[in-house]
């Protein structure tokens, strides 16, 4: 409510009717709903606040989604920002965040990379012990180090960071749990202060795989306490990284935040880490379900048995569907529901074969000049667009409309 709504049969995003949108600004358009970013973001803050933590913060991943208005709507709402290259802290910075809102942890860090934030005094959770030897941080410099717990957990194999390997995919994150001596060697070595232990397990999890997690928290607690033994004083921070996950569908479970981070309190409760502070980093749940793709239908032609409906975007503009297989709903704006309906695959206008967002859907009929939706499009779409078969990537455009130029 107040966010996707129906009205006379056509889509509203917040109060503004879709299909005008798609008119007026062209399409592919993504459209974000800066309203829900907002109430994502204070639901969230109000799950952490009653678990009961003495000090937390909440880091948005921003490459999720570096639009420069939702990047101000987390600024305004007091939230800082997870960042994984320097192109992202210079977004960052020219947004209004400062060294100190900032949490870097990237992978496969250059010797360029490293230069660039040993010149900040940004927080960095190193993901490997090269990066931690090339780093030419001054002497007590804080820093973190990203930990391989060895559980992962994702939506699928592709948005799963944990473990050794998912499946046929060999896992590049983090410091494995055998390695993290050396790690604390070389803090040591190199006059460093380890304030921060961090793990992110993978994307988009929720349902039974929440359970999941736990584990992996427990074995990045032994980490902390074998951290403080062998170095000698407190670590001050946990970061539990993100991934919290949003149903794709009516029937995929919400994420239960309350229950959660209440369990992650009791956790460190009995750790003895209790009044360390608490960094999370969501992303996938902040921004993808406010965010919407509209296309254009071009196309509606019967091919061998099926009902294909092409449409005026492709992989190269949202390439979730044919890079994670993930499941998102399709609306057609402009007739939300109808007593005539089709089975369609809904497809782009990209030369692969895997262009396709969705296979074999119930919708109400399809007809040429039509204007679809594709939910839960906010996160990782046009973050990762791209010009491939010199198509446009589309525009962005975020409701409520921001006030000024």
């Amino acid at each position: 409510m107040g966010h996707l709504t129906v009205r006379g049969n056509e889509l509203f995003i917040g109060e503004e009717p879709v299909v005008e949108l798609a008119r007026k600004y062209g399409t592919p358009v993504y459209v974000y709903n800066l309203k829900r970013v907002e109430d994502n973001y204070l639901r969230m803050a109000d799950a952490l606040r009653k678990a009961g933590f003495k000090e937390w913060e909440i880091h948005y991943a921003m490459k999720a989604n570096n639009n420069v208005h939702v990047l101000e709507t987390i600024r305004e709402l007091g939230g800082k920002i997870d960042a994984t290259s320097p192109g992202e802290v210079k977004l960052a910075w020219e947004v209004g965040f400062g060294d100190g809102d900032i949490i870097f942890t990237g992978t496969s860090l250059s010797n360029g990379d490293l230069e660039f934030l040993s010149g900040t005094e940004i927080l960095v959770n190193f993901d490997s012990l090269s990066s931690i030897r090339r780093f030419r941080g001054e002497p007590f410099r804080k820093v973190g180090l990203r930990v391989n717990t060895g559980v992962g957990i994702g939506r699928v194999e592709k948005t799963t960071t944990g473990g050794s390997e998912i499946g046929s995919l060999p896992v590049k994150f983090g410091i494995p749990l055998n390695r993290v001596d050396e790690a604390f060697d070389l803090i040591e070595e190199k006059d460093y202060t380890l304030s921060c232990l961090h793990h992110h397990v993978g994307s988009d999890w929720t349902g039974p795989k929440v359970e999941r997690y736990f584990p992996a928290l427990r074995n990045l607690l032994d980490v902390a306490a074998r951290a403080e033994e062998r170095l000698g004083y407190r670590i001050e921070t946990i970061d539990l990284g993100g991934g919290y996950g949003v149903p794709h569908s009516e029937d995929e479970p919400e994420f239960p935040l309350y229950d959660f981070f209440s369990r992650v309190k009791e956790h460190l409760d009995e750790r003895g880490f209790g009044r360390a502070k608490v960094i999370v980093e969501p992303g996938t749940y902040l921004v993808s379900d406010a965010g919407i793709l509209v296309v254009q239908v071009n196309t509606v032609e019967e091919k061998n048995g099926r009902i294909f409906v092409g449409v005026d975007a492709g992989l190269n503009v949202f390439n979730s569907p044919a890079l994670y297989n993930y499941y998102h709903e399709v609306v057609v704006c402009n007739r939300v529901a109808a007593e005539e309906t089709v089975t369609a695959t809904v497809v782009g206008n990209i030369c692969e074969s895997g262009d396709i967002f969705a296979v074999d859907r119930p919708l109400p009929k399809v007809e040429e000049g039509d204007y679809l939706a594709i939910l839960n499009a906010g996160a990782y779409g046009y973050v990762m667009a791209n010009n491939y078969n010199l198509r446009p990537k589309g525009r962005e455009v975020v409701v409520p409309f921001p006030e000024g130029p």
